[in-house]
């Protein structure tokens, strides 16, 4: 009897400690009392940046064993922890199919020694 391969994909969500809020706050001179308010809260601890990507994880048979190797899509950084959900759910679904893509070029390969 010949196993098959398994792949399991999961959303990954990751705190993004590059992103910083400077690097879009305080564009705009009308919104500066929002902007400060947000600043405010984000060194308040009150939100942060995170990233999302889709996660890969492959279990290969080999022999009686199985292999497991783990792939990511490349994910979107800085991402406000307190965005709605649905926009998280929309970035994942984006992220999965990114990932969908890259698994299915690992059907023809070229081995280079």
């Amino acid at each position: 009897m010949s196993r098959t391969a398994h792949i399991e994909i999961d959303k990954v969500t990751v705190c993004d400690q590059d992103a910083q809020p400077l690097d879009y706050l305080f564009q705009d001179p009308e919104y500066r009392q929002q902007d400060e308010a947000r600043l405010t809260a984000w060194r308040n601890d009150e939100w942060h940046f995170a990233g999302i990507r889709a996660k890969a994880v492959i279990k290969i048979p080999h022999g009686e064993c199985w292999i497991t190797s783990e792939l990511f899509s490349p994910g979107l950084w800085g991402i406000e922890s307190d965005s709605d959900q649905e926009y998280f759910e929309e970035v994942y679904q984006d992220e999965h199919g990114i990932l969908l893509d890259i698994l299915a070029a690992l059907k023809t390969y070229e081995i280079r020694a």
